[in-house]
């Protein structure tokens, strides 16, 4: 079995139109409707134990009819992070309100929230985060300028250095479309990466040096569904050429780790 760390499905209603913005936004096919009903297909086809799903609430009004559906699709199967917005207006209550519910996550997708990870507001919501919750980051991006790259590696390495208790999952393997500059900044500190969106653009062997450098203990399986499925994303880590432990510890055993020093 495995655990899928990187999931996005969204409510029925909108998904299709999500989904669109999404392969507009990146210019890439998204192959999936991005819907709890079709990843649990998924899920059972290609023997999912457990996956962590989120969004990211875009507008501050979007703050709480995310954390909604977070909190009402958890279950046995089903791990959902909350999401905040630097400009939402009751970030404590929500805080509180995430933690009563059981939530142990939140993500930030800083480039479509528009703001900038290491941004003085958002080091203030991390710092409340940081005993509670482990906090996961959409980082890099295939941009030229850092004015609107709002999330690159090293936004990611000043916000560590500043919280060092921040507990931290820095997906696409540290930096989509930056490796060179995750490798630079962020391999070998303590955080999580997430191999999600990055088997089909890093070459094989960057991808297990990364993996070897960081630690494969620090690494996550992540399918960032609808973009790729689980069964998929553990294929192309078996053609790295890992050991069968390592490969046991990255598709299952560090995730179950992860989950059970947050208390799930």
């Amino acid at each position: 079995m495995i655990i899928d760390t990187h999931v996005h499905f969204f409510p029925p209603n909108v998904a299709t139109k999500v989904t669109e913005q999404l392969s507009n936004h990146y210019g890439l096919p998204v192959p999936h409707q991005g819907t709890l009903k079709e990843y649990e297909l998924i899920r059972r086809r290609h023997d999912v134990e457990t996956a962590i799903f989120f969004t990211a609430a875009t507008k501050p009004d979007q703050v709480k009819p995310a954390n909604f559906w977070a909190i009402q699709n958890t279950n046995n199967n089903y791990i959902g992070f909350g999401t905040l917005h630097p400009d939402y207006e009751y970030i404590d209550s929500e805080i509180t309100k995430l933690k009563n519910a059981g939530i142990k996550g939140v993500k930030f997708h800083p480039d479509f929230q528009q703001f900038y990870l290491d941004d003085e507001k958002a080091l203030s919501i991390y710092e409340k985060l940081a005993d509670d919750f482990i906090v996961i980051f959409h980082v890099g991006d295939d941009q030229d300028s850092e004015k609107t790259n709002y999330t690159s590696p090293e936004r990611l390495a000043r916000v560590i250095e500043l919280i060092p208790n921040l507990k931290v999952i820095a997906a696409h393997m540290g930096g989509y479309q930056m490796w060179d500059r995750a490798f630079n900044c962020l391999v070998g500190k303590d955080l999580y990466f997430d191999t999600s969106s990055s088997y089909e653009f890093l070459p094989p062997e960057k991808f297990r040096y990364m993996i070897k450098e960081h630690g494969y203990k620090n690494i996550l399986l992540g399918s960032d569904y609808p973009y790729c499925d689980p069964g998929k994303e553990y294929s192309s880590l078996t053609k790295l050429g890992l050991r069968e432990n390592e490969l046991t510890a990255i598709t299952r055993e560090n995730a179950k780790k992860m989950l059970s020093q947050l208390g799930l």
